[in-house]
């Protein structure tokens, strides 16, 4: 959903740097950061699958104070800049850089999985590799998302990832294939006279009592030209500014 043109941006309590990185800071990783984990406490440690620069793991770390957080990405410079960004934040001592694959992790079960994944699927590829492996499913198709994340959580563990709308079946199909159960699915849209384009997926190991809560929301309030009130809110526990 579009790239934030700054690659240097300042939040209220760490900076980003992400010009090492195939996939910039953009609206899916803000909203995906600022929504992960929301409704989940007592998280103990957290899972980021493809952390790039870091945001995701430093939202994470911010809302999530006394859970530790790993962070495994398989492109080098994009994991030394994460370093980098961790290194220079509040939160340096409870985030783990990792390079490597998901595929390679081997330590000890998480309660939460997050994940902004590549969702690129049989397009077109660019000359830029680090852009490539940032943005197509190559190494990180849904059916390994899915069942990687159900190997590295534990018997009540939590996925949570944003997908584009469009691939929704082809989401439940792989999530429930490997025994994930839906709890919530929130379909964004940009405005109301516009077809829904993410969406913000909640899947637990667990089955509970209630069914699975679908809903829409918007991202725009066009009456302001602003976030919507619900994104504002979560926005504004981390940007400096909401432009």
């Amino acid at each position: 959903m579009g790239r934030n043109g700054r690659r240097n941006q300042s939040f209220q309590r760490f900076d980003i740097a992400d010009d090492q990185c195939g996939m910039k800071v953009g609206t899916d990783a803000l909203v995906l950061g600022c929504w992960a984990g929301e409704c989940l406490e007592g998280l103990n440690r957290i899972l980021d699958i493809g952390t790039g620069s870091g945001i995701l793991a430093l939202m994470l770390a911010q809302r999530h104070e006394l859970a530790e957080v790993e962070a495994v990405e398989l492109e080098p410079d994009a994991a030394k800049q994460a370093e980098t960004n961790v290194a220079s934040s509040p939160f340096c001592e409870r985030i783990t850089v990792h390079t490597q694959a998901v595929q390679a992790w081997n330590g000890p079960l998480v309660d939460l999985v997050v994940c902004n994944p590549p969702f690129f699927h049989n397009h077109p590829k660019s000359p830029d590799r680090k852009r490539n492996l940032a943005r197509h499913d190559d190494t990180l198709p849904l059916r390994i998302l899915c069942s990687q994340a159900w190997r590295v959580t534990h018997e009540k563990g939590v996925l949570e990832f944003v997908f584009p709308s469009d691939r929704a079946e082809e989401v439940r199909a792989a999530a429930e294939k490997i025994g994930w159960h839906l709890v919530q699915r929130i379909s964004l849209s940009w405005s109301e006279a516009h077809e829904p384009i993410r969406d913000l997926w909640t899947w637990s190991k667990m089955c509970t009592e209630q069914g699975p809560n679908v809903e829409e929301r918007l991202l725009h309030n066009p009456a302001t030209q602003d976030w919507a009130p619900w994104l504002k809110l979560r926005l504004s526990v981390f940007l400096t500014t909401l432009e």
